[in-house]
């Protein structure tokens, strides 16, 4: 496998868990092959220091957005100040949504929500969507929006849904992304749903610096994750679902490559 390059679909290197360590969770990910990872902001606050370090390196492929944890913090002016940044950078909208454990009142977070994917809509920029508790809402619109013109490329992060719901997404034309979660035992339902999702459609990610894989054999040094440690992932996934590992990688990257086809490099 020494010419396979793995896509870790989503993580948050502008975090600053990481800043310290940045420059050697870079150098571990390239080391161990990790040739593309799709790095979201949370919020107004992160968007510089994510399209800064996709400028620096052509591994990270930005995307910015406004967290639905964050919607309250949004300020006077943001729609404005993202399509600007869609209109003169190629980065994709993330990381967004709707989380029903969320303190900020889902009225609010729903509205910030449906710009940012207008915004993705009106320069066909790829999305990817948090969801925690609020899976009704959020299907409604994607679904009542894929039937009156076509949805951008999106997927649902860390997914942990059910088999109903994974199958709705991939309806409308979604990816769903599964994290660390796939190698706890104990997660019996999640395991149901990742082998149950058409090839086609599959992602996995980190979540760096969350999510630490502690049910994974990682080669990188604890307290946080980061982008290196996805080969372990990968190795689960693809006995979950008995496929050769080198062509499971394969298929991953082409997935990423369709999905965030209109960010990547000419």
């Amino acid at each position: 496998m020494v010419d396979a390059h793995w896509l870790d679909s989503h993580l948050h290197l502008q975090d600053p868990r990481l800043a310290a360590i940045r420059a050697d969770v870079l150098s571990r990910a390239a080391a161990a092959g990790v040739a593309r990872m799709f790095c979201n902001a949370t919020a107004e606050a992160d968007w510089p220091e994510v399209l800064r370090l996709a400028a620096v390196s052509p591994a990270v492929i930005p995307f910015v957005g406004i967290h639905p944890w964050h919607a309250e913090t949004a300020s006077a002016g943001w729609e404005r100040r993202l399509a600007a940044i869609l209109q003169t950078s190629r980065c994709g909208v993330g990381e967004i949504g709707l989380d029903g454990k969320c303190p900020v009142a889902m009225e609010r977070q729903e509205e910030i929500f449906v710009r940012q994917l207008e915004l993705a809509i009106r320069f066909a920029r790829p999305l990817s969507l948090h969801c925690l508790g609020g899976w009704g809402r959020l299907l409604e619109i994607l679904e009542r929006q894929a039937q009156t013109a076509a949805l951008p490329p999106f997927m649902i992060h860390s997914f942990n849904g059910s088999t109903e719901i994974m199958h709705r997404i991939v309806r409308v034309g979604g990816w769903i992304s599964f994290s660390a979660g796939l190698a706890d035992p104990n997660r019996e339902r999640l395991r149901r749903v990742f082998v149950a999702t058409p090839l086609h459609r599959l992602l996995l990610e980190t979540d760096a610096p969350d999510q630490l894989p502690f049910a994974l054999k990682t080669a990188t040094p604890a307290p946080v994750n980061e982008p290196a440690n996805i080969l372990a992932l990968y190795r689960e996934a693809a006995k979950l679902r008995q496929i050769d590992p080198e062509n499971f990688i394969h298929r991953i990257w082409t997935n990423g490559e369709i999905y965030a086809d209109s960010l990547l490099p000419r």
